[in-house]
């Protein structure tokens, strides 16, 4: 359960939906087209009715229902990475280490209440100098900084590695554009810091009872 103090400063925090910005100098990253890939380890293992045929299917890669499709290009209704609950978190190895600066989230009319919510992006700090600027950052860092990298260093599954968090944001089904844009702190653009793998962090949903996340993007 997270902390009040925690629960106010991340509404306090969270980045607000805004207008596409302009990715033409940014490369993508997450997607399996660029080269992107699932970390098992980190990822919230999927619930599925064994014996289905989605089960089965799991063992070959990005099919509905699997962590791969969150990093696929089918949008269709139900072709999306399927949790069974309203929280979890999505471990994904980049091509190359990005200095990233947004991440894209992207749902579908119709399936509104499976939407994810409130969403932690966490990097995975790795590196003597990433480790070292991480350092260097907590050392200096004062009031709402300090509190953001104190009040949780790692996401639910952390496999014993090191993480900063690199955005709060809240996912929007109001909002009129389903595909949605959320920057990274300033604070972590300024420290130099790049990443190879990142976690998306799940907490919680729009009401429904599983939460199926459609499309997931990071550009730096």
């Amino acid at each position: 359960m997270l902390h009040s103090r925690r629960n106010d400063l991340l509404h306090s925090s969270f980045s607000k939906t805004r207008d596409a910005p302009d990715f033409s100098n940014l490369a993508e990253y997450a997607s399996t087209r660029a080269g992107g890939d699932i970390v098992l380890p980190l990822t919230t293992p999927t619930i599925l009715p064994r014996g289905s045929l989605i089960h089965h299917l799991l063992r070959s890669g990005p099919q509905p229902g699997s962590p791969w499709a969150a990093l696929g290009d089918d949008m269709r209704s139900q072709s999306c990475w399927l949790l069974g609950g309203k929280s979890g978190q999505l471990g994904v190895s980049l091509p190359r280490v990005v200095r990233i600066n947004h991440v894209v989230v992207d749902h579908v009319v119709g399936d509104i209440i499976t939407a994810p919510r409130q969403m932690i992006l966490w990097g995975l700090v790795d590196g003597r100098e990433n480790l070292a600027l991480l350092h260097a950052f907590r050392a200096k860092s004062t009031g709402d900084m300090l509190d953001i990298s104190e009040k949780r260093t790692f996401p639910a599954i952390s496999g014993g590695f090191t993480f900063i968090p690199l955005s709060y944001f809240e996912y929007n089904i109001h909002a009129p554009n389903l595909t949605q844009t959320f920057p990274v702190f300033p604070f972590v653009l300024d420290s130099g810091m790049d990443f190879g793998v990142v976690v998306l962090e799940i907490l919680g949903n729009w009401g429904g009872v599983s939460t199926c996340l459609y499309r997931f993007r990071v550009y730096g």
